[in-house]
Formats: structure tokens, sequence, C-alpha cells
């Protein structure tokens, strides 16, 4: 069994465990970590019991997060918008159709270079 830290506020979905253990060939153990993350060496220790990492992380600390993991698989799940076919009022009273968040797939992050400058 691969032990997966799941970094994100939000419990994995069915469909995501479900498509995760396709990925890794076989049962998961979640380890969850809902807090949110200002600096990823706060994660070290987490990662040290973890055979993989799978996170809803922005993109800076993504790129922080693959040399941390020192090797281990850095998973990102991508997802679709489907409409369910109900409308919301807005409070305004503005009508927007209503989508659903659709598992898709994951992804490995095998490499990322980031560079930016404050504007």
């Amino acid at each position: 069994m691969k032990r997966v830290l799941w970094v994100s506020r939000h419990e994995m979905t069915r469909d995501q465990r479900a498509d995760l253990e396709r990925a890794l060939g076989g049962p998961v153990e979640l380890l969850p970590w809902r807090d949110t993350v200002a600096d990823v060496a706060q994660l070290r220790p987490a990662l040290e019991g973890a055979d993989a990492v799978a996170a809803v992380l922005p993109v800076e600390l993504l790129a922080q997060l693959l040399p941390l993991a020192g090797g281990k698989p850095v998973l990102v799940a991508t997802s679709g918008r489907e409409p369910t076919g109900r409308v919301h009022t807005l409070p305004d009273g503005r009508q927007e159709p209503e989508f659903a968040f659709v598992h898709q797939g994951w992804r490995q992050i095998l490499r990322l270079e980031l560079e930016t400058r404050p504007l």
C-alpha cells in the first residue's frame, strides 16, 4: 500500500482516489494535510512518511515542493467544468449557469522552473 500525502483543505473525491489508486498501481493510504501551506518546509516531516505527494497548491509552492519531495512523485489533479443544467440567481438578480468540477486525471510534475519578478 502506498502512502500519499494529500495537501488540500478538501477531502479527496471518490473519483480522484480511485484514479490515484489506478495511477499508483494499487491501494493508497491518504495522509491528509488540511492546513494552509505558507512555507513548504513545514511539509518536510509529513513527506518523510510518504511514498508520494498529491497537492493542491499555487504554482510557486509546487515549484518549491518538487525538490523538497526528494524524488518522490509530486502529483496534481486535473479537472474540467461540466454544466449541471441548473441556473443560480445572484444577489443582484443576474443569473448564471452552474458548473460541476469533474476529475479528469492525475499528472506528475517532472520539472517545474519558475522565475518571477515583482511589478
